[in-house]
């Protein structure tokens, strides 16, 4: 005798005619969790926060204890700062009008988050400085010296009155213009030498070399004592000054335009002037304690290159150089660190960044129009230009995987890698999948899934492949869950993806682990998904719907689901005269078909300690039974369905020919 027994119960394949599905398979399966092989119903979302407005299309839980989350109304992509250390707890986002980042301080002000969000990156200085040589120090004084000695004493003298000469130990005098008096001929004493000691603030010992030794012994007045660099006097070069602004957290930017070239030498101070105080760049923001580092160029070094001199605060305008060559420092490291693309249309036609993301080694990565931006490694303020790739097709999104950086285009997708920002080489995927919706691309670990016309796509490395294309077929896919319109999460190694039809709201889950079986499932939804957030702390999914945060299956109240079955044929004409459930509990409502027609529509409830089932078709009045199966009416047919409809555990479902079929089928 016939008999369907269903007692595995798996998820949707719409690609396969209904009659043809594997006997686990469904027709519909809906609002059902069917990872134990069970019809188990999903739980209701919970209101875990309710939000300032219902425009939000973006959160990002900001901190834990106590919970705050940052809102936006536009699509808005958050990441955490990568320096080690941190400890403002700064955040970067893209996605506004331009890229900001902001630290607690500036964030958790008020009660909506974020209070303010400034300008990521440091501007340039518009301006160039205005340098000055100072002439190098001087005077005039008296030389005593011997006849034969290796040191002459020089006292300062200026107009007839000494003057203090400013001088230290080591340092040297160049000796110029040396006229003798009282017949005393000791013009060979010309030259530079070194202080030996200095007994006064206005006289100096300087120890003379043996070519320089008078021969003579007397005082003369010298009509010029110059301080010198080195032994062998003074060297004229020619140099420039930039300078930078740097943030109160040492987050310096690039350099302002180079001064005039000046000629100068060590022995001269140079005067810089007119340094900006502040940024044009409106929302900048630099903090309580930001200052001016200051730079010249060295013409000593084998490329010219600016070097650390000094710095001042941000307010003060002016700075005096009176540092040698050899005593500049680093070689300035922020030459190429300009903001990312932002709201400059001069400079970036195709807009400011967006689609922020972290990348290894302390990277961050965005894009605009067909180019991929990096940033410097741990310095998320600064994206060099050389730091940027482009990609032949206009960019809809990017993901990172351990492989590199997953691209998608509006034509095909591309894998971006390499091991430094400087050197990043983009690979062409060899498949035609464009992507339909940026906010469908959804980072699942070692790999990015996300929406094309075809189905769902996974790339891996330099690979893709359609994870759907053996369950729907491209039609079914565009005209059932409208993929251009998909917002995808992570949940619990899942996909979740919500669509909107235009009149109506829907959503479904794919298991991209399952062999097919349990892969897709649908989810009813009455209002329109307009974004969410996976936290990392728990995997928990939470979605915008209205002005609520909502946690996906967060409630203890389990949902209504619809699960239906596959067509099953029988090889000659039957009517099934029992039908059996198994659940959990009751209320559950079942329905058989018979030839694409309802035959028997009947709810079983429990009774006390036994049980009573209610029929819409045919229509009948509650009636007691002794057990969770029931008699079918008369019906002949060849081709049969079970639909369950119900918010319990089902474990079975059965009809029958027979009650022994029912209870042991052969």
């Amino acid at each position: 005798m016939a008999y369907i027994k269903i007692n595995t119960f798996g998820g949707l394949a719409p690609r396969t005619s209904p009659r043809l599905l594997r006997d686990d398979l469904a027709t519909v399966a809906s609002d059902v969790n069917l990872e134990s092989g069970r019809i188990v119903p999903i739980k209701e979302n919970s209101d875990h926060l309710t939000l300032s407005n219902s425009s939000r299309k973006s959160v990002f839980k900001y901190t834990d204890s106590p919970e705050r989350w940052l809102q936006f109304d536009e699509e808005v992509d958050v990441v955490r700062s990568p320096i080690p250390g941190e400890t403002n707890d700064t955040v970067y986002w893209s996605g506004q009008t331009f890229p900001k980042m902001g630290r607690s301080s500036d964030i958790v002000s008020g009660s909506v988050y974020p209070a303010a969000g400034f300008r990521l990156g440091i501007p340039a200085p518009t301006a160039a400085p205005t340098v000055t040589a100072v002439e190098e120090r001087k005077f005039d004084g008296v030389i005593d010296f011997v006849n034969e000695s290796s040191t002459i004493t020089i006292t300062t003298k200026t107009s007839g009155s000494a003057t203090d000469h400013s001088a230290t130990a080591g340092e040297f005098v160049t000796l110029i213009g040396y006229a003798t008096t009282a017949g005393v001929a000791a013009d060979n004493i010309n030259g530079t030498y070194k202080i030996k000691t200095v007994p006064s603030t206005s006289t100096l010992t300087v120890e003379l070399s043996a070519a320089a030794t008078s021969t003579a012994t007397g005082s003369s007045v010298a009509n010029g004592v110059r301080f010198g660099a080195n032994s062998e006097g003074e060297i004229d070069y020619e140099t420039s000054y930039v300078y930078t602004f740097v943030s109160a957290y040492g987050e310096e930017g690039p350099p302002s335009p180079a001064s005039t070239v000046i000629t100068t030498d060590d022995n001269m101070t140079v005067n810089i002037t007119q340094m900006e105080t502040n940024t044009t760049k409106s929302n900048s923001n630099f903090g309580t304690g930001a200052k001016k580092r200051i730079y010249r160029s060295n013409t000593g070094s084998n490329t010219t290159q600016f070097q650390f001199v000094g710095e001042v605060p941000m307010a003060t305008t002016t700075f005096t150089d009176s540092s040698k060559n050899s005593e500049l420092a680093e070689v300035i490291p922020s030459t190429t660190w300009i903001a990312p693309p932002d709201d400059d249309t001069s400079l970036y036609p195709d807009g400011p960044m967006k689609g922020l993301i972290p990348v290894q080694n302390g990277v961050f990565a965005g894009f605009t129009g067909n180019r991929v931006c990096f940033s410097e490694p741990y310095q998320p303020h600064a994206w060099p230009a050389d730091y940027r790739i482009g990609i032949e097709e206009p960019i809809v999104g990017i993901k990172a995987t351990s492989n590199g950086i997953v691209v998608t285009t509006t034509s095909t997708p591309y894998l971006v890698t390499g091991s430094d920002p400087s050197a990043m080489v983009a690979i062409k995927i060899e498949t035609a999948e464009k992507c339909m919706s940026r906010r469908s691309m959804v980072d699942m670990g070692q790999y990015v899934i996300y929406a094309s016309p075809d189905g769902l796509i996974a790339v891996s490395g330099a690979t893709a492949s359609n994870l759907t294309e053996g369950i729907i077929t491209p039609a079914q896919w565009q005209a059932d869950y409208y993929p251009n319109t998909i917002e995808g999460f992570y949940w619990q190694g899942r996909y979740i993806g919500f669509f909107n039809t235009g009149s109506g709201f829907g959503g479904f889950i794919f298991d991209p682990r399952d062999d097919g079986a349990l892969a897709l499932t649908n989810l009813e939804a009455s209002a329109l998904v307009r974004g969410g957030f996976t936290d990392p702390d728990d995997n928990e999914l939470y979605l915008i719907i209205g002005n609520k945060l909502k946690k996906f299956q967060g409630s203890s109240t389990n949902l209504s689901y619809n699960w239906k079955s596959k067509e099953f044929y029988t090889p000659r004409p039957v009517s099934f005269g029992f039908a059996k459930i198994d659940a959990e509990a009751y209320p559950v409502s079942f329905k058989v078909y018979g030839d694409g027609s309802v035959i028997y529509h009947a709810t079983i409830a429990t009774s006390g300690s036994a049980f009573s089932v209610t029929g819409t078709t045919p229509s009948f009045s509650a009636t007691n039974i002794p057990d969770t199966m029931v008699r079918l009416p008369a019906s002949v047919h060849t081709k049969f369905a079970i639909e369950v409809l119900a918010d319990k555990v089902v474990n079975e479902v059965c009809i029958g020919e027979s009650i022994i079929n029912i209870f042991s089928p052969p």
